[in-house]
């Protein structure tokens, strides 16, 4: 680590789409699919106003995958630009994930010189049958001693072929990989989660820091049972089309005001499931699209919403008096 890092502070971090439009690539050539930074400006002013905490860039919603190199620094510098001038104070958590060690070292090192405050990073998975524990741990621990920037573990089997981030590994990262702060956990093991928080409470971290190692529910759909077990916020798709509905239910759980936060939490369910496992990441922009006025296409080979599939999401926005 070569910088001071903000502290994750508590509460909703939206993992973005990456916005696409007609243009023109670098040989004059018409490009569809081409980056939209204008519109993820946009977004970006749109979450932190609806009381997000930070923003998570280039992960499974940002279509990731579908993403070059120097697409990638376009996007964190366009984000950085935004948060800076709109509100200083968010937090910019960059996915930097790589089949090999190598690229995700290099993934950190220019997510952080473009502006990227953390990095999350997904673990290899081609080879899934040879990524033991030990393996793992000594690819994250190599990862985070090069890295510039604190790293965040990201879980979420269903993007690894299943490969599952257990409790005791997160736990040895945690206990000995100083730059490594937290985790993003969209398994929805609620028992794992609050064995990670139950184990690391009180960890030394980085010079700079100042947080525990943090726990972030990976869905919006459990946010409320991963609070109730020492979680201090989320990574929910959800949030990028009703953040302050997902503020919300963080807010009345510091309030105590337990049903009102379980009742807010069940409000959330449906609309969270459409925008995630049902629809996937067009779903997601096809939401957006209905409720804010963009949102646009993904990239191929992902394709837009069937009609028949887009009836059913309009029907489950259409309705709701909470999604400013």
């Amino acid at each position: 680590m070569t910088r001071d890092a903000k502290t994750i502070s508590k509460g909703v971090y939206p993992p973005l789409p990456t916005f696409f439009k007609s243009g023109f690539d670098a040989q004059g050539e018409k490009d569809m699919e081409a980056l939209d930074l204008d519109t993820l400006g946009r977004h970006i002013r749109f979450v932190s106003d609806g009381g997000c905490s930070g923003v998570v860039l280039l992960g499974t919603n940002g279509e990731a995958t579908h993403i070059s190199s120097d697409e990638r620094v376009s996007l964190i510098s366009a984000a950085r630009q935004a948060i800076e001038a709109h509100n200083p104070h968010m937090i910019l958590i960059v996915g930097t994930g790589a089949q090999s060690t190598r690229e995700t070292i290099a993934n950190c090192k220019n997510a952080a010189a473009a502006g990227a405050d953390y990095c999350l990073v997904l673990p290899p998975s081609y080879f899934k049958s040879r990524m033991s524990n030990d393996v793992l741990f000594e690819h994250y621990q190599t990862v985070a001693e090069a890295s510039p920037v604190p790293c965040l573990i990201y879980n979420m089997p269903a993007a690894t072929g299943g490969l599952d981030i257990d409790a005791s590994l997160c736990i040895r990262l945690a206990k000995e990989c100083p730059n490594i702060v937290g985790i993003k956990d969209s398994s929805g093991n609620v028992v794992k989660a609050s064995q990670i928080v139950e184990a690391v409470s009180g960890l030394d971290k980085p010079a700079g820091y100042q947080g525990r190692f943090a726990v972030l529910a990976g869905s919006g759909g459990f946010y409320l049972p991963f609070l109730s077990v020492g979680a201090i916020g989320a990574v929910p798709a959800i949030a990028n089309i009703m953040p302050k509905a997902i503020c919300k239910i963080h807010q009345l759980f510091n309030e105590k005001k337990w049903e009102e936060a379980r009742q807010q939490q069940a409000s959330v369910v449906t609309p969270n499931a459409a925008v995630t496992t049902q629809f996937s990441v067009p779903g997601l922009k096809a939401a957006l699209q209905q409720v804010r006025g963009y949102g646009g296409l993904p990239r191929r080979p992902l394709q837009p919403l069937k009609d028949t599939e887009l009836g059913k999401l309009q029907e489950v926005f259409a309705f709701r008096n909470d999604l400013a």
